[in-house]
């Protein structure tokens, strides 16, 4: 999960296994594509492990407003992160 400073954010996996998984640079991190270090990120595993992001829409019901929520899993199937986004008024 990355933020830009204009406030877009994006979220994103790699490997689904384990075994291909590894690490990326950091934003700041020399050959980054950030050197900068502008981007922020709310979450990025410590650790090289494979996984899958679930995307789950909700409408609009009643009064509340429709979400988005952004769940990252290991391979075996554990939550490690969750983000949820309400639809501005």
């Amino acid at each position: 999960h990355s933020v830009r400073p204009d406030g877009f954010e994006e979220f994103s996996v790699g490997a689904l296994v384990d075994a291909n998984a590894r690490l990326g640079p950091k934003p700041g991190d020399d050959g980054s594509t950030d050197p900068e270090g502008l981007i922020s990120q709310p979450y990025s595993q410590t650790e090289p492990s494979g996984g899958f992001l679930e995307v789950t829409i909700r409408p609009p019901q009643g009064e509340e407003a429709a979400t988005i929520e952004f769940s990252f899993y290991d391979e075996h199937g554990a939550l490690l992160y969750q983000a949820r986004r309400q639809q501005s008024p």
